[in-house]
């Protein structure tokens, strides 16, 4: 097995803060700015983002198999790499650029427009990333590490890209104490991520090309490009359980954190009553999470099998990402006044935050054995396929994640350019009960996990049979007497 190089882990890794960068804009700053700042509707806001989902639901298949059968001196995955960044860019700056006295048609229209024009891009740009990640290595536990630096550079992304806007684009000032609120912040705050986005793409590409030769490549004789090949392929994958149970499982985990993570500006600035300067370190407690999480997971990866420790990380940051607010509504936990508030929150944000890491590295991993076995099965290396499911259950967590918390604002009418001092108790209690709603999903997803059958036994086999030698000519699927390509696919059990 060829060793990968930390200096290619690194580039590879660098490469998520684009997507991040684009995650931590929508969640904590575009919902609340077109809400809050330019008084769109809630409802309006949250079905803008869902559109563009709906946009996502087509173009991630398709990137992922125009990037599967992609023949190229730069492999199959770096062109799309390269030609995502600038178009990335650019939509990312205009979409927070409204026009002046737009009125709620005219700011929805931009936000929808602008939104898809953002998630198309970054959609052409992430799932040859994922893709690309799962073929750096074919070996269980560096396959963990790969993904483990990938998810830390995202979330240290994250977070710096969050503590440095709130330094740098919204101050506390005698206008606005809360500078949130401030709108002249955010055009300053898009040219920032715009240029983040742009320099870490391209170094990605650029600092993983060496690795191309040693990549998959595309078919000899790729099919033509049409719809119903690419659901063609995407219902051969569907068949395997253990790719359903990664999908619906890890979505409607996703969704969870979705929902809560686009209600966090409004539950840190009303519910908490956070100033500007106590903002600032909320998304540090995430960065400290992820990075006890990246430094655990492949030790604990050798030692238990991954959808065990799947589950137990959902159910934990599920509980424990409700655990303050459900303490606040039953009268056990400090006043907003209190010295003790924002420490205790710090606390339990970590907390959260290093169960939630072991999760998305968990399945992003699994993600990549399902990929091996879905080749071993069918003789077909479609990872481009597997990971724009993984990219379209982000994205699902974000679309969904948008419109239930604005149809949900709207249902409890919760004011829109509203002073944190002017909010209404009731309304506060509505808004932290909105919050925990959203934790039920979690169940669900528990439940999905349970269908899932790869350990490490059954990966090493696989890897065993992919590294066999075979007939000239023979592909993978012919060493273990499953059926060609389109047409039947080998049985499984479990569901």
């Amino acid at each position: 097995m060829k060793q990968i190089s930390a200096k290619t882990k690194l580039a590879y890794g660098l490469g998520q803060i684009a997507e991040q960068v684009k995650n931590q804009g929508f969640n904590t700053f575009l919902f609340f700015y077109f809400t809050q700042v330019l008084g769109l509707s809630g409802s309006l806001a949250g079905t803008a983002v869902l559109i563009a989902l709906i946009f996502d639901a087509i173009t991630d298949p398709i990137a992922g198999s125009l990037s599967d059968n992609w023949k190229s001196a730069s492999g199959r995955r770096h062109p799309f790499m390269y030609a995502a960044a600038i178009p990335l860019a650019l939509f990312w700056f205009v979409l927070f650029q409204p026009p002046a006295g737009a009125g709620q048609i005219g700011l929805f229209l931009w936000l929808t427009a602008f939104a898809v024009g953002v998630r198309g891009a970054m959609t052409l740009y992430h799932v040859p990333h994922l893709a690309l990640g799962a073929e750096l290595s074919t070996d269980y536990i560096e396959r963990t590490s790969i993904v483990t630096w990938r998810t830390l550079f995202g979330v240290v992304g994250g977070v710096a890209t969050s503590v440095i806007s709130f330094r740098l684009f919204f101050p506390e000032t005698d206008a606005f104490t809360n500078g949130m609120l401030n709108p002249g912040g955010y055009p300053r705050f898009a040219l920032f991520g715009s240029a983040i986005m742009l320099v870490t793409i391209w170094y990605s590409a650029w600092g993983t090309r060496k690795e191309v030769p040693h990549l998959p490549t595309a078919p000899e004789r790729p099919e033509p490009f049409s719809f119903r090949r690419i659901f063609g392929e995407f219902r051969i994958a569907w068949e395997n359980v253990s790719f359903r149970a990664v999908f619906i499982g890890f979505t409607l985990f996703a969704v969870f954190i979705g929902i809560v993570t686009t209600l966090a500006s409004h539950i840190n600035v009303y519910f908490w009553g956070f100033d500007t300067n106590q903002l600032q370190l909320i998304a540090v407690p995430w960065g400290v999470g992820f990075l006890v999480a990246g430094a655990a997971v492949s030790r604990i990866h050798q030692r238990f099998e991954k959808a065990p420790i799947l589950i137990f990380s959902c159910i934990s940051s599920g509980v424990l990402g409700n655990a303050a607010i459900v303490l606040r509504l039953v009268g056990w936990f400090p006043a907003n006044d209190s010295p003790a508030l924002l420490p205790i929150v710090l606390a339990l944000l970590t907390a959260n935050a290093t169960f939630a890491a072991m999760a998305f590295i968990s399945a992003g991993s699994m993600m990549a054995d399902v990929a091996e076995q879905h080749e071993v099965r069918t003789g077909r290396a479609q990872g481009g396929i597997f990971f724009s499911s993984t990219s379209f259950s982000g994205k699902l967590a974000s679309g969904l994640g948008h419109f239930v918390a604005g149809v949900g604002l709207d249902g409890i009418s919760f004011p829109l350019q509203a002073d944190p001092a002017d909010v209404p108790p009731g309304a506060l209690v509505d808004l932290g009960l909105l919050n925990l709603a959203a934790a039920a999903l979690t169940i669900f997803g528990i439940w999905a996990f349970r269908y899932y059958t790869i350990d490490r036994a059954e990966h090493e086999r696989t890897r065993a049979i992919l590294g066999a030698p075979a007939a000239p000519g023979a592909p993978a699927y012919a060493l273990v007497g499953s059926a060609p390509p389109r047409a039947e696919v080998v049985p499984e059990t479990g569901g």
